[in-house]
């Protein structure tokens, strides 16, 4: 373990959803030049590299648009760690071109990493069918509600093509508030939260590989705290390694996801909204949601895991899973 920060984190990162429920300073809605700009881009990616996932950033040219995914790259890293970009015309493009444009702007921001051991790199969020109760499901192949958690990336984007019939609402949270909270009132249960747990793959790993990876909930290296958070993997993680939760692990941890629910923002992603989230200072998750029976309605997310440059100092210890490379990145 560490150094743990005994200081509360200052600053816009530490963000509680009471006070942004009526700021609208973390969103841009795109305006028709911008519309234009990348309705532009699209045409020249398309004749360059019929395969989006080839493209990069040259073959998306955005002369003035660029500035602002540039200011939301900064507002990432330095702000508070989540913004929407709002108003991508998602119905009129289809699904290859709005797909070709999520990649498009990904590359304004960091570069796509893998995210499962097919190595998809733009990811579909729908119901696929499965129950979380199967062991090798992920719960973004089910209809349930999730628990807030990170992503195994710097940056994640999830642009919404199509809504639930019902339910299906995003929240996040701030996780660097959640730190201050239980820095004031729980100070006691944070050392428990920075030594590592067993994350589950989920049946991801690679023949011959363990079946979970290791990281702790927060980590303080080069100045900057870190979060590692995602409950539901880290009780079967701990299970499937043989060493279940003990009572002050299992207690920390139920007292950060109580303050958590303290904080959450929730927001209902219209079509055509991009929600963009710094993961190692957020969390996310959403409710369960009902669906339509028709395949073309059903909720349906386009998903961008992304590595990006102005990524924030990480211990060796804040280890994550490399699909790209089939291995455990950090300690063992």
């Amino acid at each position: 373990m560490g150094a743990i920060l005994t200081e509360a984190v200052r600053g816009p990162v530490a963000w509680s959803g009471r006070e942004l429920a009526a700021d609208e300073s973390w969103t841009y809605r795109l305006s028709v030049s911008d519309v234009g700009e990348l309705d532009a881009a699209l045409a020249v990616a398309r004749e360059r590299r019929p395969i989006v996932e080839h493209g990069v950033r040259d073959d998306f040219p955005l002369a003035t648009l660029h500035a602002q995914l540039a200011r939301i790259g900064e507002h990432l890293e330095a702000g508070r760690g989540m913004y929407l970009l709002r108003g991508l015309p998602v119905a009129r493009w289809g699904a290859l071109e709005t797909a070709r444009a999520l990649w498009g702007i990904g590359t304004y921001l960091g570069r796509a990493i893998p995210q499962n051991a097919r190595g998809d790199l733009v990811g579909h969020v729908r119901d696929e069918g499965r129950e979380l109760a199967d062991p090798f499901a992920r719960g973004y192949q089910t209809r349930v509600a999730q628990s807030l958690h990170v992503d195994r990336c710097d940056v994640v984007g999830l642009l919404c093509v199509n809504k639930a019939k019902s339910g299906g609402i995003s929240r996040v949270v701030s996780s660097m508030r959640v730190y201050n909270e239980m820095l004031q009132s729980f100070p006691w249960q944070l050392g428990a939260l920075y030594t590592p747990f067993a994350i589950d793959l989920r049946g991801e790993e690679r023949p011959g590989e363990p079946p979970v990876y290791y990281r702790p909930v927060f980590s303080y290296y080069g100045g900057s705290l870190s979060c590692g958070a995602n409950a539901t993997y880290i009780r079967s993680g701990q299970e499937r390694v043989g060493r279940p939760l003990n009572a002050a692990q299992a207690e920390a941890i139920d007292t950060f996801y109580d303050v958590c629910e303290d904080h959450a923002l929730s927001m209902d992603l219209e079509t055509g909204d991009l929600q963009l989230l710094n993961s190692y200072v957020t969390l996310h998750d959403r409710t369960a949601y009902d669906d339509y029976a028709e395949p073309e309605r059903k909720r349906h997310m386009l998903r961008l895991w992304l590595e990006v440059p102005n990524r924030r100092p990480l211990a060796p210890d804040f280890g994550t899973y490399d699909f790209a490379a089939g291995r455990v990145i950090g300690i063992r």
